[in-house]
């Protein structure tokens, strides 16, 4: 079949990247504004302290973003459309501008991701901004041909890095993952890092202790040092120091003995507790806690409509209702067609980190070509010791798509006429190029 004229191919994927936009838009605000799901759980917190020193736990400078329609008197519904409706747009976009496949293959990854996540935006969460904002730091940070110096683009890169970390401090513990491991492979590649390529990650780490600190920074200034520390350390504790190794005892999630045994800690450092309970242990019941999580790690459920569903006022609404037991085998069904979907698109994700791996290093890419595998690999180390949630992978899956085409795109920087092999988007469009003959002389 002939190629599109490069045009005509501009203009097709524009539209498809518009209707892909407009059906998200259009989904997450009719899902949000027809159940009006009330802040509970975590989304409780966030609503109540939105704007509220004295009650700062976490969320980060997120939260001030928050306060800002919660001033205004917008509702939460409002509120959290008003944060995740422009969060998924950038990634969405971001997606789109990175990806050089022919078919950009990751910007359907991403647009699919965040179609299954839409029963998520009208809830009064962070984890979807944080993630964008992470994706803005990585862009800035590691995005080829951008018109921007190095000496603005890091110092911006570092800064929505620290909006994200000091949001979610999750990516904190990511970052410190992942920059060893890459600059390890470095070592081993070439014998010693590069000096561009040590200034990106040393940005990563730079933004990453800068949002940690601000984090910290606003625990202090709230004097909640009491519920700071519980609410701290109880995904160490649920993710391992009081974890069963049984999955019919939801090894790894949240427990009612995780928060009480974090509260009776108290009176010791962190370490100090953390060394006792490892101790009281043999070893081979830690590897059983890790292998019982690594099922979930690997492949976290889906949470979106279960988050909304589940939300107190809904839950009344349905039950109340004379045809409750049909909705609730509705809703059953539901779940488990979104089970089925997020298993499959979250593989297909997986998939994709790997062929960039190798197609990469086949075209002759540098370490980088391995970014979208330590993402993930990060994200599987920390998670093995600290708390399980599907909604805590969120950021994993939405922004490794994003992190391909970054590495894909590089690698069609350096390669020239080779990124063929990649099935990128060829330079010029219209089909097969004519050479011209050579000039002649008069």
């Amino acid at each position: 079949m002939p190629a599109l004229p490069s045009n005509n191919r501009k203009l097709l994927w524009t539209a498809i990247a518009a209707t892909q936009w407009a059906l998200l838009m259009g989904l997450g605000t009719w899902l949000a504004l027809w159940w009006q799901p009330a802040p509970h759980s975590d989304w409780g917190y966030y609503w109540a302290a939105a704007g509220d020193v004295a009650a700062y736990e976490r969320g980060g400078l997120s939260l001030w973003l928050l306060a800002v329609p919660k001033a205004l008197g917008w509702s939460p519904v409002a509120s959290a459309l008003a944060l995740n409706l422009p969060a998924a747009t950038a990634a969405l976009g971001l997606a789109w501008h990175v990806d050089p496949t022919r078919w950009r293959v990751f910007a359907q990854l991403t647009a699919a991701y965040l179609l299954l996540i839409t029963p998520f935006f009208g809830i009064v969460q962070l984890d979807l901004i944080s993630a964008a904002q992470l994706g803005l730091g990585m862009w800035l940070a590691f995005g080829p041909g951008l018109s921007l110096p190095f000496r603005i683009r890091l110092p911006l890169a570092a800064v929505a890095i620290a909006f994200a970390v000091s949001t979610k401090p999750q990516y904190a513990l990511v970052v410190w993952a992942l920059v060893p491991m890459a600059l390890a492979l470095m070592i081993l590649r070439r014998g010693h890092p590069r000096a561009g390529a040590s200034a990106i990650y040393g940005v990563l780490l730079a933004g990453s202790l800068l949002g940690f600190a601000t984090d910290m920074a606003m625990r202090q200034a709230s004097g909640r040092t009491e519920q700071i520390r519980t609410s701290s350390a109880v995904t160490l504790y649920a993710g391992l120091l009081v974890s069963s190794d049984r999955r019919d005892e939801r090894c790894g999630y949240w427990s009612v003995a995780a928060a009480q045994a974090a509260r009776q800690d108290l009176d010791r450092s962190m370490l100090v507790a953390a060394r006792d309970r490892l101790s009281a242990r043999p070893l081979e019941h830690w590897i059983s806690v890790v292998a019982c999580k690594a099922p979930q790690i690997v492949s976290p459920p889906p949470y979106a409509l279960y988050w909304l569903i589940e939300s107190p006022n809904i839950r009344a609404r349905i039950d109340t209702r004379q045809d409750r037991e049909r909705l609730q085998e509705r809703y059953l069904r539901a779940l488990g067609l979104e089970q089925l979907a997020y298993r499959a698109l979250t593989l297909t994700i997986l998939i994709a980190c790997g062929w960039t791996a190798a197609r990469s290093r086949r075209a002759a890419a540098p370490p980088r070509a391995w970014l979208p595998v330590l993402w993930i690999l990060a994200f599987w180390v920390v998670h093995t010791v600290f708390e399980i949630q599907g909604r805590y992978f969120l950021g994993m899956f939405l922004l490794a798509p994003l992190l391909c085409g970054l590495v894909l795109r590089q690698v069609g920087r350096r390669s020239g006429p080779s990124r063929a092999a990649l099935r990128t988007e060829p330079a010029t469009g219209g089909g097969p190029q004519t050479p011209k003959p050579p000039a002649t002389k008069v």
